[in-house]
C-alpha cells in the first residue's frame, strides 16, 4: 500500500510537470498572438502617419482616411492625433470643429517624441470614452525627419478578450492580459467588471522577477489555478494562463482511495487464509497437548492426517508404555516436537509468501474487484492442488506425470470427446521425479499456460488442441515438457504486455526448477508453444506407488 502511494505521488508529480509544459505552450502561443495584434496595429498608424493629406496639414482629408480605416479594420476604436503639448489636434470620437480638449495621459506620448520609435501604453481612463483604455502610439514625422505630431490608437479592450477566447482548450481553463502595472486588460472567462483588477500581488512580485514561469494562484472566482506566464519584452505586458489545480489532485486522491480500497480488502483476504492455515495446523497439535496431559494409562489418540503431528503422538505413546525408559521418552518426544514445529512453521511461511505473491502479482494486473477474485480464487485453486499433490507423496520426490495431471486437472475432467487437452502418453512411461518445490511452480505454470490457452490461444476454438508431451534429455539428469496448442487463432506474436503468467514462466519458473532447467516460448502464427526443461532426481520406486504407478 505504501509502494502504491509512493506511485500515485510520482504520477502526480509527473502530471503536474506535464500540465505545466502545456500551460507554458499556451501562454507562448497567446503571447505571440497578442504581440502579432499589436504589431499590425503599429503598422496601421505608421501607414496612416505617412499620409499626404497629413504631410499636407489637411485635417479634413486625414479624418475620413483615418475613419475608414476604422470602419474597415477597428470598428469601435478611435484614432487621436497629438502634439508635443498634448493638445489633441483630431480625434475620431469628437465630431469636427468641436473644441477638443487637452490630453492628461502623457506618459507614452512623450516616450514616443524621445525615442522616435511606437509604444504601447498601460491601462488608463479614456477622456470622453467612459471606459478604460490603451494607446497604441507612432511618430509623426516633420520635415526634418523629427516627430512632430504622435498618432494614437485607443483599440476596444474587447479585442484582446476575442483573442484569449480562441485559445483554451477546455471550458474551466481561464487566459489574462496584464499591462506593465499589473492591471487586467483582458479575461476570459470574465467580463468588464474585471477589467483594470489586479491579480494577488504575489504572482505580481514573481512575475517582475522572471519573464516566464510557473506557479500557483487564486482566481477572482476563488479557485485555486496552476499558472503560466510569458511577459512580452517590448510592451512590458503579461500573458497567463491557467488551470484549476483540483484537474490534477481530483484524480490522484480518487487513485489513492481505489488503491486504499483494494490493499485494504487484500489485507484482510491475506489475514483469512493465514488464519484458516493455522488453524488447520493448531488442531492436531491441541489434540497433542491433551494427549500429553491425560493421566489415563491407556492413552487413545485420533489421527489428525497432519503427518508431522501423528508422527510425534504415535512416539509419544510408544515411549509412554515403556516405564522403564519414560526420561528418554520424553526427552525424545519433546526434541522431535520442537522439530516438527520448526518444519511446519517453515511450510507454512513459505505457503503463506507464495498466496502473498498471488495476491500482488494478480493485483498489479487486474484493476477490476470481480475479475481479481475470480483470476485469485483460480490461482488459489491451482497452488491447493499442488499442496494436495506434495501431500500425497508425503513432500517426497513426485513423479512427472502426476504433476502433469495435478496441474491440468480442471481441464481434464469432465472428458469431452474429442479432447481438447491431452497429455501424451509418453509422460506416463517417464519414470522422472521431482521435488515439492519443482511440483508446485510447475503446477501454477500449467494453470497459467491453460488459462492464456482459454483466452487468447487454441482452447478459445471448438476444434482447438493443447497436447502435452515429455522426453528425457541427454544425460537423464533433465526431462522436456513440450506445450504445444494447434487449431486455435492466428497468433501475431510476443504478446505487447506481459502480465503475471508470462513473468511466471519467463523469470520464476526457471529458478524454482534446479540448476541446468530452461523455460522458452514460441508465439508461432499457428499457435503457442513452450519447452520447458526441468531437473529430475531419481526414480523413488515408494512414491511411484503411491502415484499409482508400476516400476519396471
Amino acid at each position: 500500500m505504501a509502494l502504491n502511494g509512493a506511485n500515485i505521488y510520482i504520477s502526480f508529480q509527473n502530471d503536474v510537470s506535464a500540465a505545466s509544459a502545456q500551460l507554458r505552450v499556451m501562454a507562448r502561443s497567446l503571447s505571440n498572438s497578442i504581440k502579432a495584434e499589436l504589431d499590425t496595429r503599429i503598422a496601421t498608424l505608421e501607414v496612416l502617419a505617412l499620409s499626404r493629406a497629413l504631410a499636407e496639414n489637411d485635417l479634413q482629408a486625414f479624418r475620413r482616411q483615418a475613419e475608414a480605416v476604422l470602419l474597415k479594420q477597428l470598428p469601435g476604436s478611435n484614432i487621436v492625433l497629438v502634439d508635443r503639448a498634448g493638445q489633441q489636434v483630431l480625434n475620431t470620437v469628437v465630431p469636427a470643429g468641436v473644441a477638443l480638449p487637452r490630453r492628461q495621459y502623457l506618459e507614452n506620448q512623450e516616450k514616443v517624441f524621445a525615442s522616435g520609435r511606437p509604444s504601447v501604453s498601460d491601462l488608463y481612463p479614456g477622456p470622453g470614452l467612459e471606459r478604460p483604455v490603451i494607446a497604441i502610439e507612432v511618430p509623426v514625422p516633420g520635415p526634418d525627419g523629427q516627430p512632430r505630431l504622435v498618432l494614437a490608437l485607443n483599440p476596444t479592450l474587447d479585442t484582446f478578450s476575442a483573442i484569449l477566447r480562441e485559445y483554451p482548450p477546455q471550458a474551466d481553463w481561464a487566459a489574462t492580459v496584464l499591462d506593465r502595472s499589473g492591471l487586467r486588460i483582458g479575461r476570459v472567462p470574465g467580463g468588464q467588471e474585471l477589467i483594470g483588477t489586479r491579480p494577488p500581488e504575489q504572482f505580481l512580485v514573481e512575475r517582475d522577477s522572471r519573464a516566464d514561469g510557473v506557479t500557483r494562484v487564486t482566481s477572482p472566482e476563488g479557485v485555486p489555478l496552476l499558472v503560466a506566464y510569458r511577459r512580452l519584452d517590448d510592451t512590458g505586458w503579461t500573458v497567463a494562463v491557467g488551470s484549476p489545480v483540483a484537474n490534477l489532485t481530483g484524480p490522484a486522491w480518487r487513485h489513492a482511495l481505489v488503491s486504499l480500497a483494494i490493499g485494504g480488502l487484500l489485507l484482510l483476504l491475506c489475514l483469512a487464509v493465514a488464519q484458516r492455515l493455522a488453524s488447520s495446523i493448531l488442531r492436531p497439535f491441541a489434540a497433542l497437548r491433551d494427549l500429553a496431559a491425560s493421566k489415563d494409562e491407556a492413552r487413545r489418540y485420533a489421527p489428525t492426517g497432519l503427518r508431522e503431528a501423528d508422527e510425534v503422538a504415535e512416539a509419544f505413546l510408544q515411549e509412554a508404555s515403556r516405564r522403564q525408559a519414560a526420561t528418554v521418552s520424553l526427552l525424545n518426544s519433546e526434541r522431535r516436537l520442537r522439530l516438527s514445529i520448526a518444519e511446519l512453521n517453515h511450510r507454512v511461511k513459505n505457503v503463506l509468501a507464495t498466496v502473498q505473491a498471488l495476491a500482488f502479482q494478480t493485483a498489479r494486473g487486474e484493476a477490476d474487484l470481480e475479475r481479481f477474485q475470480s483470476v485469485f480464487s483460480a490461482r488459489l485453486s491451482s497452488l491447493a492442488r499442488a499442496h494436495d499433490l506434495i501431500t500425497a507423496f508425503s513432500w517426497q520426490a513426485a513423479s512427472l506425470d502426476a504433476v502433469l495431471r495435478t496441474g491440468l486437472t480442471p481441464w481434464l475432467e469432465p472428458a469431452r470427446s474429442p479432447p481438447q487437452l491431452v497429455i501424451d502418453p509418453s509422460c506416463g512411461h517417464e519414470a522422472a521425479m521431482v521435488l515439492p518445490s519443482q511440483a508446485q511452480a510447475l503446477v501454477l505454470a500449467l494453470h497459467e499456460l491453460a488459462t492464456n490457452a482459454i483466452k487468447h490461444g487454441a482452447l478459445t476454438q471448438p476444434d482447438g488442441l493443447v497436447t502435452v508431451a515429455c522426453a528425457a534429455c541427454e544425460g537423464g539428469d533433465h526431462a522436456l515438457i513440450h506445450w504445444i496448442e494447434t487449431g486455435g487463432p492466428a497468433v501475431p506474436g510476443p504478446p505487447a504486455r506481459q502480465g503475471f503468467g508470462m513473468r511466471l514462466l519467463k523469470r520464476a519458473l526457471r529458478t524454482d526448477l534446479g540448476a541446468g532447467s530452461e523455460v522458452e516460448l514460441d508465439f508461432l502464427p499457428e499457435g503457442l508453444q513452450a519447452r520447458i526443461k526441468v531437473k529430475v532426481h531419481p526414480t523413488s520406486p515408494a512414491a511411484l506407488q503411491l502415484a499409482g504407478l508400476t516400476v519396471d
